[in-house]
């Protein structure tokens, strides 16, 4: 089984992802192409690369990720493809893969110059037709990834954007950001969690990048502000909240997240991505 997904700012009020879909299929007869989203922001890299992040580890191993979200197309920022020990990721070299590098072993790269596995005609303004869906649909069917291009000897040498890390302040505050909003107005943070235990022996880990331990504490003995405002403890369920009652809980994703029940964190605290969230540790 061939596995693409696809990942686009283009919406689908228009024939673009549709077209994309044909041309694999020209390509990959048969292969199963998934959108994981066309819902993107125009041009918000940002957020089409934490969701590139958050899904693919959900899919089978070789899946082949297409991702065009690209201010750039026409220009001369590169177009890419990189293989990691699970997966393939295609993309315009602007940031876009910015977590995929920051958190998966990458095992090759190369810059796709090899006008072989193109369409035979390039528009200046629809790359996603004319060479990333191309290049993905010919991975899928098994093309080795360096007969796409010349290699890129040096993950350093591609184009990201810096990801913010959460840290412990001297006072023992966990400091995070808001990393994404999706559609529901919650806010996603930078903070890793992870939920152990049953009952009363229910304790949080909290995971910073710079600390070989956990930060360990029960759900309810934190202190969660954002914005002026305090949130106590973790919950484990949207529900458990009240309607348009602020509460904290550890999102799908894996991470600190900040949501209303029935209504949107982003809309009532008027909050962006960026804004710090700061987590108070007060029973552990």
């Amino acid at each position: 089984m061939h596995i693409i997904t696809l990942t686009t700012d283009f919406g689908l009020a228009d024939g673009y992802v549709g077209i994309m879909k044909g041309v694999i299929q020209g390509i990959c007869p048969g292969a199963v192409v998934i959108d994981l989203s066309h819902d993107i922001s125009p041009q918000d890299v940002h957020s089409a690369a934490f969701l590139l992040h958050t899904a693919h580890p959900y899919f089978p191993p070789d899946t082949v990720h297409v991702a065009v979200v690209d201010p750039g197309v026409g220009t001369a920022r590169r177009a890419i493809a990189l293989r990691t020990h699970r997966a393939f990721f295609v993309a315009p070299d602007n940031g876009l893969l910015s977590f995929i590098v920051a958190h998966e072993p990458v095992e090759g790269i190369v810059h796709l110059n090899n006008p072989a596995y193109w369409l035979p005609q390039v528009s200046d303004t629809f790359h996603g037709r004319d060479i990333f869906a191309p290049v993905g649909a010919h991975l899928a069917r098994g093309v080795p990834l360096e007969e796409l291009g010349e290699p890129i000897a040096d993950v350093g040498e591609l184009v990201t954007f810096p990801l913010p890390r959460p840290y412990r302040r001297p006072d023992g505050v966990i400091v995070a950001q808001v990393l994404h909003v999706d559609r529901f107005g919650n806010l996603i943070t930078n903070l890793p969690l992870e939920r152990h235990g049953e009952a009363e022996s229910i304790r949080v880990e909290a995971w910073l990048p710079d600390e070989p331990q956990p930060v360990v504490f029960r759900p309810q003995g934190v202190i969660v502000r954002i914005r002026g405002r305090e949130i106590q403890g973790i919950h484990r369920a949207y529900a458990e909240g009240q309607p348009g009652e602020l509460i904290a809980l550890i999102g799908s994703a894996g991470y600190l997240e900040i949501a209303v029940p029935g209504g949107s964190a982003a809309r009532l605290l008027e909050a962006q991505v960026g804004d710090e969230v700061t987590v108070q540790v007060r029973e552990v």
